[in-house]
């Protein structure tokens, strides 16, 4: 099942919510693709920084790469895992959406995508089973949330002392909470030590059913 992470606005958590929901879903037996638009990925999960081509590169639009070559310039991380980062921090040319959306299709892999704020194009979208929209239970990031296209569904990054509340995202935006994923203090200690692989059970270990 194909998931694209997505966010109205910066600092929301979206790298972080889609690191763990791809580190959870290939340690529960899934081979699992995590494709880095951001460039993020790499220091959330604690892997040293990748050097080499990436998605833009494969993006590039003079590029004849083929799915398989596309997975092939991903780097293992645990069992299942393999993170495409971003490499070069531009596309050349026109991006080769229609490529990747029909990479995603073919793939033997649950295909998951940290999107951030980064454009994402129609043919994209679609090639998704589903368009995840992260965000916090406050005001800005839900007026923003409100003006882009529904997503499939919602997760909910849950602070305390806020006077919104998680149902209050969800009949907002009208679409269902996936997930109430907790803001600790220990989940940010662990992202800032790169050891985020040892805390993605904690965000996702009841969203996934064990086999």
């Amino acid at each position: 099942m194909s998931t694209l992470f997505m966010s109205p606005k910066g600092g929301n958590c979206t790298t972080v919510t889609a690191s763990a929901f791809a580190l959870v879903s290939a340690m529960r037996g899934t081979n699992t693709l995590l494709i880095d638009l951001c460039g993020d990925v790499p220091a959330a999960i604690g892997m040293a920084e990748p050097h080499g081509p990436g998605i833009n590169d494969w993006l590039n639009e003079d590029n004849v790469g083929d799915p398989q070559q596309m997975v092939m310039l991903g780097i293992p991380v645990i069992p299942g895992l393999v993170v495409l980062h971003r490499g070069a921090r531009f596309v050349t040319g026109e991006p080769r959406w229609e490529a990747l959306a029909t990479a995603i299709s073919s793939l033997p892999h649950d295909v998951i995508i940290d999107a951030g704020t980064t454009y994402v194009p129609e043919v994209l979208t679609q090639a998704v089973k589903n368009v995840s929209m992260v965000v916090k239970p406050c005001y800005l990031s839900l007026r923003r949330a409100s003006r882009l296209p529904r997503p499939s569904n919602v997760f909910v990054i849950k602070e305390e002392n806020r006077a919104l509340t998680v149902k209050d995202v969800g009949n907002v935006l009208g679409v269902p909470v996936a997930a109430e994923i907790p803001y600790e203090a220990a989940i940010s200690r662990a992202v800032d030590a790169g050891l985020l692989t040892a805390r993605a059970e904690q965000l996702f270990g009841n969203y996934f059913p064990k086999k």
